[in-house]
């Protein structure tokens, strides 16, 4: 008699054990976390990149507008500017680079380029005028320096972007921005969308509006903002 009810014991305890099993394979409660918890990396990486991309893709607007708006600021004045105006353009770069840090890491050069007759082969060709630099000891621009004669058609020839020619007197104003991008998560994220060493290169070239700009006015207590060291 305790044989067979031992028996039927452990045949309930087995029909309930298997009852359970059988309740557990069939429930998917859990399901849909599980899921999470693999797609989740996924979607973060995913988000990671995007935020990453997008602040590659402001970078650049940000430097090209630097480059535009300098230039045409200029160019756009009738008299030669005076050091104090260059100064001040050159502060207001860290607005327009908002929520960039403009200070210690980039560098924006604005050159005036001008057509002027060569005394040796009697040909017009593109001189610099003149050179101010937001930053000394930082980039050098890539098309030429100011010359330190005291005429300005003795100075080196220099080629200008698409091969422009000037005529004479004809001068144009040439903005370079140099700006090293900032990441915000890993650069390696995007570094197929960085340029070379992930820096920024933009530039924008003006012609000015009444005649050339030969010399900027000097302005008594304002420094000169020179590209020399």
């Amino acid at each position: 008699m305790r044989t067979l009810i031992a028996r039927a014991r452990s045949s309930l305890v087995h029909n309930r054990f298997m009852g359970r099993l059988r309740k557990l394979k069939l429930d998917i409660a859990g399901l849909a976390l599980i899921e999470f918890a693999y797609t989740l990396p996924i979607f973060v990486g995913f988000g990671l990149v995007g935020i990453e991309f997008a602040n590659v893709v402001l970078a650049r607007q940000k430097t090209e507008r630097i480059a535009a708006t300098i230039a045409d600021q200029v160019a756009s004045n009738q008299v030669p500017p005076n050091e104090r105006q260059i100064r001040d353009m050159f502060e207001a770069v860290e607005l327009i680079a908002a929520p960039f840090d403009f200070n210690d890491n980039g560098n924006v050069i604005v050159t005036a380029v001008v057509g002027v007759r060569d005394p040796d082969d009697d040909e017009i060709q593109n001189k610099v005028a003149w050179q101010r630099c937001r930053v000394k000891d930082s980039f050098e621009s890539r098309f030429g320096e100011q010359w330190t004669g005291d005429d300005v058609a003795e100075g080196p020839e220099i080629e200008l972007p698409n091969d422009i020619e000037l005529r004479q007197n004809q001068m144009v104003i040439l903005t370079e921005v140099f700006f090293p991008y900032e990441e915000i998560v890993s650069a390696e994220l995007v570094s197929s969308f960085l340029p070379e060493g992930a820096i920024f290169e933009e530039r924008a070239m003006y012609r000015t509006r009444g005649g050339p700009l030969m010399s900027i006015t000097p302005v008594t207590g304002v420094p000169v903002q020179s590209c020399d060291s």
